[in-house]
């Protein structure tokens, strides 16, 4: 099974334009949280798949209050599966981008916000390039270099800041 995610830039960017909202949680979100489901089921290890129940039972016994806890317990459990490990990335990639939205829209104005959005369409839509697109996030996030540095955070590994 071919998985989008970290290695495609404009998917995992995409992801910043998606979230939580309204108290709804975005289809991206859904759609990564049923994708890993998924793959954990079709894994073809019952092991794997008995203990990711069990988590998951855990959290809701827990009435999910040890978010931290759960997922390092599922980061434990697919370090050795590397599909699986890719899929359990792409979603802590979709929830951390909820939570960027939101920074973004309690700390810039609300063109501002517009113009981030419109930025990152250009970019998933092909119009402009990745170095384009980062370098008009720098100007936009010029008064907050601490949501620059989150949003580099979302760029491929292969993408390189300083060149």
């Amino acid at each position: 099974m071919q998985l989008a995610g970290l290695s495609n830039p404009r998917w995992a960017l995409s992801q910043l334009t998606d979230g939580v909202f309204n108290g709804y949680i975005s289809p991206v979100v859904l759609r990564e949280s049923s994708n890993f489901v998924k793959l954990v089921r079709e894994h073809n290890n019952e092991e794997v798949h008995d203990r990711f129940k069990q988590i998951l039972k855990d959290y809701l016994i827990q009435q999910r209050s040890d978010v931290g806890g759960i997922a390092l317990r599922i980061e434990q459990l697919v370090e050795d599966h590397t599909e699986l490990r890719q899929g359990f990335k792409n979603l802590q990639m979709a929830v951390k981008a909820t939570d960027f939205i939101k920074k973004i829209e309690g700390r810039l104005a609300v063109n501002d916000v517009k113009h981030y959005f419109e930025i990152l369409k250009e970019f998933s839509t092909g119009q402009t390039s990745i170095v384009k697109m980062v370098e008009e996030m720098a100007v936009l996030f010029a008064d907050h270099m601490d949501l620059f540095e989150e949003f580099c955070e979302f760029l491929p590994d292969s993408f390189n800041l300083s060149e």
